[in-house]
């Protein structure tokens, strides 16, 4: 029988071409104790044998890659026409019977008490089964809630293999499959988020890393009009145990991007910070260090640089891990990559 639902908790990094490389990272940090202190929100995946059994059962073997061949890539409105058809393909079809039972049951399991509804997550499978590409092509869902909202959640992310972006791309890929991550929402749209990396992304010194974010969820479409916090640690210092922030930037923080209330509550909307939010930085010491110690753990693990993504829950007030991505892959030979 396929695995067409792994539990977050049991994946590695070895499982990586039927959960893609998102989740096999994040799956990762749950398995190995050397992760253990790393916070991860729980879930489950749905797996590229799961996608491809959709898209038996719906008879549309081989249809993709037909429509794609008449892609004309010096005329974009072809390639926004057949991603469309390919996508309305996909968003038509039904999911098996069996499959729909699956994903049923992981959702009543695992996740129908999650009150801050879920957060569902492409993970494309590629050629190089442990990349993650950077530029952001593939669907994401947030604040999804109840099971008509999951399925069409999930069927979105399948559609989203044929996103305009992911054509323009990858136009003559064949087998184009994707895995998808369902898990608990972290509330940061009442709190903060922001990204981490273990070397500075402008300058690539190494005994530095850069901690950012805003208020509210933080996307990379809407940085350039959010001025972020910035914070600096210093890792010989880190590692030492001794005052090792160096650097502190306030940003102004203008806008935060929230869930709307009402209607679509998935879709995000932008709203003016308050002037008191925007007086304060967004973590403090002590949460700093944790992100910076989180991305000293991830990088010894793998020996490479990290770039990481992080929330901040606003019930809990717990900080969480959402994307932690090696820069190389130093450690992972014995992976296909």
């Amino acid at each position: 029988m396929k695995d067409y639902i792994l539990r977050l908790k049991a994946i590695t990094i070895a499982d990586a071409e039927e959960v893609g490389a998102k989740n096999a990272f994040l799956g990762e940090i749950f398995t190995q104790k050397a992760l253990g202190n790393i916070r991860v929100p729980d879930g489950f995946v749905i797996t590229a044998s799961a996608y491809r059994h959709f898209i038996a059962y719906n008879k549309l073997d081989g249809v993709h890659d037909q429509l794609i061949s008449g892609i004309d890539k010096s005329d974009p409105a072809s390639i926004t026409e057949i991603g469309r058809q390919a996508r309305d393909l996909i968003l038509g079809a039904r999911f098996p019977g069996d499959l729909y039972d699956r994903i049923l049951l992981a959702y009543q399991e695992f996740l129908k008490d999650s009150d801050g509804g879920l957060a569902v997550r492409s993970s494309p499978v590629e050629d190089n089964s442990l990349s993650i590409r950077t530029k952001d092509k593939y669907d994401t869902f947030l604040n999804v809630k109840g099971e008509k909202e999951l399925f069409s959640s999930v069927k979105k992310c399948f559609a989203s293999l044929y996103s305009d972006q992911a054509l323009i791309d990858d136009t003559d890929r064949k087998d184009r499959v994707i895995s998808v991550g369902v898990q608990k929402m972290i509330r940061a749209d009442q709190a903060c988020s922001g990204y981490a990396y273990t070397s500075d992304p402008q300058s690539g010194f190494v005994d530095v890393i850069h901690v950012s974010g805003i208020w509210g969820i933080g996307f990379k479409n809407t940085e350039h009009l959010l001025i972020q916090d910035e914070f600096i640690v210093y890792k010989p210092n880190l590692n030492m145990g001794v005052n090792s922030i160096i650097q502190k930037k306030l940003g102004t923080k203008s806008h935060m991007m929230v869930y709307k209330e009402s209607g679509d509550t998935t879709s995000l909307v932008e709203k003016e910070t308050s002037s008191e939010l925007r007086g304060k930085f967004i973590l403090n010491d002590e949460e700093i260090l944790t992100i910076a110690n989180w991305g000293i753990i991830l990088e010894n693990y793998y020996d490479s640089p990290m770039s990481m993504e992080w929330a901040k829950d606003s019930s809990s007030q717990d900080l969480f891990l959402l994307q932690a991505k090696p820069e190389n892959f130093k450690k992972l030979k014995t992976y296909k990559i």
